[in-house]
Formats: structure tokens, sequence, C-alpha cells
């Protein structure tokens, strides 16, 4: 009788270079947060909220038709800003239950990045938005008025535009595009161009990290939907809403490589800022409203 011990046969498995080594510490295999479930998530919440909130104004004001709609675009705005807050107070309720992480975390804010690059972020912006405003120039006018143009008619509504473009705007759209369906459409892009392989598997449970051609890939397409956001706002001037396009690519590379939504909200800020602040300079704080068509 062999009473030799029994040796166990060597296991081909990957090792886990992410977990601690301390199974006290292991939390499970790496997740890619936020996917595309999340993502669309995130945006049916956002409608939701955005139809109600416009409902519900509408029929406070006894608005009915869409004529009777465009005679108070200041309500319109009043219901997209009340729908932007909404929609980030369900997010930061909800998203942390299924991620099992804070919102912020998730989403990959990461304010401390922005505290360290605001110096070279801000510049930044205020030159892109120069370069914008200046494309501008050079595009055909739209023959009907924007939206913004027929609140920013009286002094209030100016700076209501002006509060809602350089604060609540920036928070919500970056955290929209940037923060969900940017790594939502990188996570998809690498899940299908994955290698269905043991290696391949394996890499993709044990790291979160996303491949440049899928960062790139989701830069581009994440950015369409944010510049068609915009084109009711450009009474849909496509050469604008290109520019917007452009734009957006640069928010999401400045996102890209600071690992930071704070970062990019910080240059949609500045950069919205920086446009508001001109036509504050040229309409003397807002009392000569009249020169922003001349």
């Amino acid at each position: 009788m062999n009473n030799s011990p029994i040796i166990e046969p060597v296991r081909d498995e990957a090792l886990d270079i992410q977990h601690d080594t301390d199974p006290a510490k292991d939390h499970g295999p790496a997740k890619r947060i936020p996917h595309l479930g999340h993502a669309l998530l995130f945006f049916s919440l956002a409608s939701t909220w955005l139809a109600f909130c416009a409902l519900g104004f509408a029929a406070a004001a006894h608005i009915q038709t869409d004529e009777a709609a465009r005679q108070h675009p200041a309500l319109g705005l009043a219901a997209q800003a009340l729908g932007y807050l909404l929609t980030l107070l369900t997010s930061f309720w909800l998203f942390p239950r299924l991620w099992e992480r804070s919102f912020l975390h998730g989403i990959q804010w990461n304010v401390l990045a922005a505290h360290r690059r605001w110096m070279w972020i801000v510049p930044a912006a205020i030159a892109v938005s120069f370069a914008s405003q200046g494309m501008d120039r050079f595009l055909p006018p739209s023959p009907i008025s924007d939206p913004i143009t027929e609140i920013m008619h009286t002094s209030l509504g100016a700076w209501a535009v002006t509060i809602f473009g350089v604060l609540l705007a920036p928070l919500g759209e970056e955290i929209a595009f940037r923060g969900f369906l940017l790594p939502a459409f990188a996570t998809a892009y690498d899940w299908l161009s994955l290698e269905r392989t043991p290696a391949g598997l394996s890499r993709w449970e044990n790291s979160s990290g996303h491949t440049r051609s899928a960062v790139i890939f989701a830069a581009i397409f994440s950015s369409i939907p944010f510049a068609l956001l915009h084109a009711g706002q450009l009474s849909h001037n496509w050469g604008a809403v290109g520019v917007i396009y452009t734009v957006s690519l640069i928010f999401s590379y400045v996102r890209v490589r600071t690992h930071s939504v704070a970062c990019s909200t910080l240059m949609h800020a500045t950069y919205n800022l920086t446009i508001f602040a001109i036509a504050l300079f040229s309409t003397g704080g807002y009392r000569h409203l009249e020169r922003l068509n001349s």
C-alpha cells in the first residue's frame, strides 16, 4: 500500500492582480461600471423626470399647445432645471445600491484631479470657448430665433439662463455623457472585441480598464447625442451643432486624460461661463440686451 501523500494537480488559473492577497479584503471580480444597462437606466430616469416636469409646468400654466409652449420659453428652462435636479437626486440614491459603492466613485468624479489640474483646465476652456465662438462667426445665421435668445429678452431671463448654463447644465450633462455614456460605450466595445479564450475572459474578470480603441470609439459616439441635445437650442443650425460636437470631443479627452468627470465638468462650466461673460460685458450687465443681436 502506498502511503505517500496525494499531490494536488496544478490548476491553470489566472493570477488576480487587482485584489488584495488577504481573502478578507477580496471583493470579487472587478466590475465595469457604469455599463450600458446603467446608462440606459440613467437616461430613462432623466427622460421621465424631464417629461414629468414639462407636463407639470405646462398644466400649471394652462399651456395646451406647442405654440403656446414656445411663447413661454422660460417655463421650459425651469422644467429642464428641475428635471436635472430630480434626476441627479434620484441617481445619488439609486445607483449606490446597484454598484455597492458611492455614486461619485462609480462615475469616477475624482474631484482631487480637478483641484490639481484646474490651472490648465480653466485657461484651456477659455481658449476653446473663444475658438468655438470664432468658428460660429463663419457659419450662416439661423433664420429662426433659438429658445435661449427668446428667454434672454429680459434681464431676469438672461441671468436665469446664465446660472443654469454655468452651474446646473454642465454638471448634469457631464455626468450623463462623460460619467455614464462614455464608459458604457467603451465597456460595450471591449466586450464585443474580447477574445473568447480563457486568458481573455480572465483579463476581463480581473480588470476594469478600457483599451485605447474602446475609449476613442466611446468618445466619438457619445458625443453625437451630446451635440444633438443642443440642436434645438441652436435652432438646428447644423454647422453650429458640428462645432458643439467638436467641443464634446475635447471634453471627452479631458475626462479620459484626467480620469475625472469633475475635470470635464470644470472645463464645460468654464467654457459656458466665458460665453456668458462676453454677453454680460457686451450688454452692460444685461441692461442692453438688444446688443446681443447686433
